[in-house]
């Protein structure tokens, strides 16, 4: 695959390179020629005004104490798939249906050279704001401002234990189901010396493609969100979240002995995929947004309390419309087994 630094000529590259490993699903894989499908239509990355401020200075990490749930799901969310290096591009398919697909050369060795022989690609990818609870990614950029995600996905290929870098000149093509045709723009996640995540907006762009099923008929089933992936760490799909409505302060109180030592407090958005987190900085067990931060009145929530005291889980959910200066009482927390919390999570109200 040649590849122009002519950016009309990249763009009908890049088209072609995810349609022809797409339908590699379905067809077999030596056949030397395929009809290339129409690009339904190209996105821009032009970052949108928002109203929504959070300081970057507050903490985005887990209290140490219940941190063990949130990185035994990301865990559980894990996929690994044995490849092997071919002349061919080939194409994986995460359980949420996000394709990743990559070529010969695709994946590097430590001396630069494309991989030779059997390695292995682990991904870790969520699609809906329930799952991205679940692993403690809310969707907001280290400057603060609130996201809507169109979904997050992380890949490592691994050979005899050593990671593989991805070749710049012919990453792996992701290509994430959605029913959300908002313009969307790009940004990788990392932790800060303090352990504390963020999403920072970058350059690279996103297309809107004819997606394909996975069950071997080659039928167009949706539109997809198709980027070039670079870089080992996560990667977030978004576009910046702004309304006219009414502005207001959240406050959430637990009861006695649950604070931000060993509580986490979320405010999970039922008609956004957004996941906000409130914050506890003097453990006196009143979690807010940080100062000066606001969200919109009237928006229908549910805000998710997880503690964890002496080895066991406990759990609060609690639906509620935004209203102006809002607070949130929690009265009870319930003891709860780690396989119901999940599937409480799992059961929320999504977008």
């Amino acid at each position: 695959m040649l590849w122009t630094k002519d950016y009309n000529q990249k763009w009908l590259n890049r088209a072609i390179f995810t349609k022809l490993a797409i339908l590699n699903l379905t067809i077999m894989k030596h056949l030397k020629y395929l009809t290339l499908l129409s690009l339904a239509f190209i996105f821009s990355c032009e970052k949108e005004s928002t109203t929504i401020t959070l300081p970057p200075n507050i903490s985005t990490s887990s209290p140490s104490e219940i941190s063990q749930f949130f990185l035994s799901n990301e865990s559980e969310f894990s996929e690994s798939f044995n490849e092997n290096s071919s002349i061919y591009y080939q194409t994986i398919t995460s359980n949420n249906g996000i394709n990743y697909i990559y070529g010969p050369n695709t994946f590097l060795t430590s001396d630069g050279n494309p991989v030779s022989g059997s390695f292995v690609i682990t991904v870790n990818d969520a699609i809906t704001n329930n799952q991205m609870l679940l692993m403690n990614k809310p969707t907001f950029t280290k400057n603060g401002e609130l996201l809507v995600s169109g979904g997050i996905v992380k890949l490592v290929a691994t050979q005899n234990g050593q990671t593989l870098s991805i070749n710049n000149d012919e990453p792996v093509q992701v290509v994430i189901p959605t029913n959300d045709y908002n313009p969307m723009s790009f940004f990788d996640g990392s932790e800060d010396n303090n352990g504390n995540f963020g999403w920072e907006l970058e350059d690279d762009t996103i297309d809107l493609v004819e997606n394909f099923d996975s069950t071997g008929n080659g039928q167009f089933t949706s539109l997809g969100l198709s980027f070039e992936l670079d870089s080992i760490g996560w990667i977030n799909c978004d576009y910046f979240y702004s309304s006219g409505d009414p502005l207001t302060g959240v406050t959430v109180n637990l009861p006695e002995g649950y604070t931000g030592a060993n509580s986490t407090v979320f405010i999970f958005y039922n008609t956004i995929n957004s996941l906000a987190t409130l914050y506890d900085a003097d453990e006196d067990g009143t979690f807010n947004l940080g100062y000066n931060y606001e969200t919109p009145t009237g928006m229908d929530v549910t805000f998710v309390i997880v503690s964890e005291i002496d080895g066991q889980y406990y759990y609060a959910l609690s639906p509620s419309t935004i209203t102006n200066n809002h607070i949130e009482e929690i009265s009870v927390m319930t003891a709860v087994t780690e396989e119901d919390l999940e599937d409480y999570i799992n059961g929320l109200q999504s977008f």
